[in-house]
């Protein structure tokens, strides 16, 4: 993953738990403690901090991955990205249908990006099904977090809920979106 992602991490940890915490969790993640954006690492970089977060701020993964998911969406993405996400859309579902647009043009900037997919289907009343592509694995809490984040983002209530996990016979993650009160 690209070190952008690590340094958002470190300021989410640092913003909440403080300078001291982020030193403890790439102490015990064996990492830097910082990271250059536009660098890539490897994505095991990405599971020890987690990993080490997960132990150094007593929270289990899932719940801080979805914490960063959220932040991701809400704070980081606007404050990186605002022309590529303004022209991705101006609402959850539009900014859903177009994801996978959204990320061909962020390849421009990060040429060994390898990004999800999500693929928007099946509305119901007041929601979408979503499907999650990725050759990562265990970021559906993420994603759920991202998904939840992007409701804040645009005011608009949403619930998510990871409805299938992936399995060998479904290569995806399916979720429920519901959007609106």
């Amino acid at each position: 993953m690209y070190g952008l992602i690590n340094e958002a991490m470190r300021r989410l940890v640092t913003e909440q738990a403080g300078a001291q915490a982020w030193t403890n969790i790439a102490n015990r993640a064996e990492t830097a403690e910082t990271f250059v954006g536009l660098l890539y690492y490897d994505d095991d970089i990405t599971y020890r901090l987690v990993g080490a977060a997960s132990v150094e701020l007593d929270t289990p993964a899932d719940e801080l991955l979805r914490a960063f998911g959220n932040f991701w969406s809400s704070r980081v993405g606007p404050e990186n990205y605002q022309d590529i996400l303004g022209a991705t859309g101006t609402s959850v579902t539009t900014v859903l249908s177009n994801m996978d647009l959204m990320h061909a043009r962020i390849q421009n900037l990060y040429p060994e990006l390898v990004p999800p997919s999500f693929a928007v289907s099946e509305n119901f009343d007041g929601g979408v099904m979503v499907e999650y592509r990725s050759h990562r694995e265990g970021l559906a809490p993420f994603v759920v977090g991202l998904l939840e984040g992007l409701g804040d983002l645009y005011k608009t209530p949403t619930t998510v809920t990871h409805e299938r996990p992936r399995s060998q016979e479904q290569p995806y993650d399916l979720f429920r979106v519901q959007i609106g009160e």
